[in-house]
């Protein structure tokens, strides 16, 4: 586990908070499993979000405890309401070096801009070997945490035709060894028996055919009979997680039937709006379907 650094920041009880849209969960899960691998400790929202967790404090104890937080950089991200809270929060943590707080990892063909287009990314898109891709990884997350790009090997004279040339992905071997606090299974965690596989990077340009909708069905929230919007939203989460756990997909849309309220009355009214809202941008579901 990593203590201090160039990052400037004491020991911590984890190093990275993985930051991503729920519909990038295969590729949150591939960049967690390869830096626990390296030694590295994170947090990820599939292995350490579990029922009876409240998500807003799970998220913010994320960010601020953390060494840094890791963005996925992809078309979903990019209009996640709780990514942007979640970068943006990293950024503020360190105005200074915000690199340092916050490190991105690309693995969407689209623009980085704004002020995530002033931090150099780690770019995955396209590269679809395993090993060039978790090489290139924690090369640039080493990097980032010592704070520079020194190579392990004496550099060649470049005078020299000869000169031994070092490969500039080739992992820095004064990365952390995997240790016990790496490994599968400490309290509370979801983390799977089995490495995830490398999601393979989409090909510049290509479409992306969509050949089924996945439907989340909420039946009628009746707010106003003793139910209550957070006891409501962490049994939905944790039903979500079970689901996902069984292999099930992310919800490509929402479907609410039944009664909203009990009574119509403005708090009421008001309780569900708020809880389909704060649902629907926890799912990184589009307002206009």
């Amino acid at each position: 586990m990593m203590t201090d650094g160039q990052f400037g920041a004491p020991a911590r009880e984890f190093d990275f908070f993985i930051s991503y849209s729920p519909a990038d969960e295969r590729w949150a899960a591939w960049i967690a499993w390869t830096l626990e691998e390296a030694g590295y400790r994170t947090v990820v929202q599939a292995w350490d979000f579990v029922p009876g967790t409240n998500f807003i404090d799970f998220m913010d104890r994320g960010v601020s405890e953390s060494l840094a937080v890791i963005a996925v950089l992809s078309r979903h991200y990019e209009r996640s309401t709780y990514g942007r809270m979640e970068w943006q929060a990293a950024l503020r943590a360190s105005p200074e070096s915000p690199e340092r707080r916050l490190l991105t990892v690309r693995v969407d063909e689209i623009p980085i801009e704004g002020l995530l287009a002033t931090i150099t990314y780690v770019d995955l898109v396209g590269v679809a070997d395993t090993d060039a891709a978790r090489s290139l990884l924690l090369n640039r997350v080493g990097q980032a945490v010592d704070g520079h790009a020194r190579p392990g090997r004496r550099p060649g004279y470049p005078g020299s035709a000869t000169a031994p040339v070092r490969h500039p992905e080739q992992p820095n071997p004064a990365r952390p060894q995997p240790s016990a606090l790496a490994g599968p299974g400490w309290a509370g965690r979801r983390r799977p028996a089995r490495a995830p596989l490398y999601p393979q990077a989409a090909a510049v340009g290509a479409d992306r055919a969509q050949d089924a909708v996945t439907v989340l069905h909420l039946a009628g929230p009746d707010f106003g009979r003793g139910r209550e919007p957070d006891s409501l939203s962490r049994q939905i989460r944790g039903d979500l997680i079970m689901l996902r756990d069984a292999g099930a997909p992310v919800p490509d849309l929402m479907v609410v039937t039944g009664d909203l309220t009990a009574s119509g009355s403005p708090r009421e009214c008001d309780q569900a709006l708020s809880f389909l809202t704060a649902l629907r941008s926890q799912l990184d579901l589009s307002p206009s379907g």
